[in-house]
């Protein structure tokens, strides 16, 4: 419901409504007890992400591996400078 999602991500009920109204939302309409309910069919749910699998080529995880060892090396430099200044520090001290 629009309670319930604008409590999930932390948005006004009022956002909520406006992002409805001009289409940044999808929503799906019931009747419930004779009243029109309104949902919004969130994207973010892992209900309805697991209905949508998505495969994963060997392409890109080799790509998330490439992403992987060198963010790795980039904060083992910057573990070793920080260790260098902590150093520096202690012996000023």
């Amino acid at each position: 419901t629009i309670k319930e999602y604008a409590i999930r991500h932390k948005l006004s009920i009022y956002n909520v409504v406006k992002m409805t109204k001009n289409g940044t939302l999808k929503t799906e309409t019931e009747k419930i007890d004779g009243k029109d309910e309104l949902y919004i069919l969130d994207s973010e749910d892992p209900v309805a992400q697991s209905a949508l699998p998505e495969e994963l080529s060997d392409e890109k995880i080799e790509d998330y591996k490439k992403a992987y060892y060198t963010l790795k090396k980039e904060y083992d430099q910057l573990k070793r400078a920080y260790d260098v200044l902590q150093k520096k520090r202690d012996l000023s001290c």
